[in-house]
């Protein structure tokens, strides 16, 4: 943290910061909120989503504690999404924090940076994906290009340099290889007035073939509409396999501590449990769902979006990725969750579809994860058996 404070001051209070989950990104920026000077200004701390915001006022409880100082009584900070700043014009503020400011590096969401004005500016973020493409009144860039306009990259921590240095929780990651199920229908296809059921191996062949059949069409827009509709469809049906949630009951039944689950479908999280903090619910019921956890009432939750970044849960042990992207950036945060707890290392569940488009996001987000214990299981039952052998060690 104190090498990172150095290098964004030494660039004049801007730039960005990568640093894995767990390191203290947010002590990070209140170090920084500390540089300026003590005024009326309005300082921002800008992240995607509103339950950020619950642990903001967490991490500031803990830093008025370390470090004897009352952040909200010496500084005027507020704290908004990037989905109401993106909107502003001509307003002018003190130190901007930007959390996970990969997020903001969009056409829409940038433009804050572009037309307000402000003294000070600290990206956070735990990694960045500088080639994702963006195309404007016929100009193609990137979120790289972006970002070179806003501030640069003045410090990097890696995840794998805090595997080694013991900065960041020690990680077991189990690789469950699952085969789709061919014999049981229980995949919905057809229309409205006509609907059967399939399995989910002649589900998931039907659209992967149409996908590939779709690069062949000659027509350029019919192509392109094809390909967003079939890859819809193929990742869709991935997110929702009935076979998952079978998996990740038996895990949860067996395994020891409390575990969250992350999926890239709310429906099927709410198969394999009610608590899931969600889009769905109201702040009410997502903090509560969040309170009964860490008052350990409840042992499981689940998210998709709402806890992956910056969601400080109490005494957590398993991460279980129900389904995923390619995002590397998606899958440090997810397993960021996992802070240090005692000396007890930290278990990742990743269920990965064997013969399917998984293996390509599974490769990918994986591809610089270096320095983790990955730990491959023919199913759930071998990972069950590995995963006591190492508990009884």
């Amino acid at each position: 943290q104190q090498e990172a404070l150095v290098k964004w001051l030494e660039n004049e209070k801007k730039g960005v910061v990568i640093l894995p989950t767990g390191v203290g990104k947010t002590i990070l920026a209140l170090h920084a909120l500390y540089t300026m000077d003590k005024s009326d200004i309005t300082h921002v701390f800008l992240a995607e989503t509103t339950e950020r915001k619950k642990d903001l006022l967490s991490d500031i409880k803990l830093y008025n504690k370390l470090f004897n100082v009352d952040v909200t009584n010496d500084y005027n900070l507020k704290f908004y999404c990037y989905q109401t700043a993106y909107k502003w014009k001509d307003k002018e503020f003190g130190l901007v924090i930007g959390d996970e400011c990969h997020d903001s590096l969009s056409p829409k969401y940038s433009q804050f940076y572009f037309n307000n004005k402000y003294q000070a500016f600290i990206g956070l973020s735990a990694t960045i994906d500088r080639k994702t493409k963006y195309e404007e009144n016929g100009q193609i860039f990137t979120k790289g290009d972006i970002l070179d306009k806003i501030a640069p990259v003045v410090f990097k921590y890696s995840i794998n340099e805090a595997q080694k240095d013991n900065v960041s929780r020690k990680l077991n990651i189990y690789v469950i290889n699952h085969q789709l199920e061919e014999v049981e229908k229980t995949v919905k296809a057809g229309s409205l007035k006509k609907s059967f059921l399939q399995t989910e191996k002649a589900s998931y062949d039907y659209w992967d073939k149409e996908h590939k059949r779709s690069w062949f069409i000659e027509d350029q827009e019919l192509k392109a509409l094809k390909i967003r509709i079939t890859s819809h469809k193929r990742s869709n049906l991935l997110f929702n396999l009935p076979s998952k949630v079978n998996i990740i009951k038996q895990l949860i039944n067996t395994i020891n501590g409390k575990t969250i689950i992350f999926g890239n479908s709310l429906d099927a999280l709410l198969k394999i449990t009610p608590n899931v903090v969600s889009s769905r619910n109201s702040d009410d019921k997502n903090n509560y769902i969040r309170d009964q956890f860490d008052k350990n009432l409840i042992q499981t939750i689940g998210s998709f979006k709402k806890l992956r970044q910056g969601a400080n849960l109490k005494d957590l042990d398993n991460c279980i990725l129900h389904s995923y992207y390619s995002s590397e950036v998606h899958a440090i945060q997810q397993w960021g969750r996992l802070r240090q707890n005692g000396d007890k290392v930290g278990n990742v569940f990743i269920i990965l579809t064997t013969g399917t488009q998984e293996e390509v996001w599974f490769q990918k987000m994986m591809e610089n994860m270096n320095d983790f214990t990955i730990i491959n299981c023919n199913d759930v039952n071998d990972c069950l058996n590995k995963y006591k052998e190492n508990e009884t060690n």
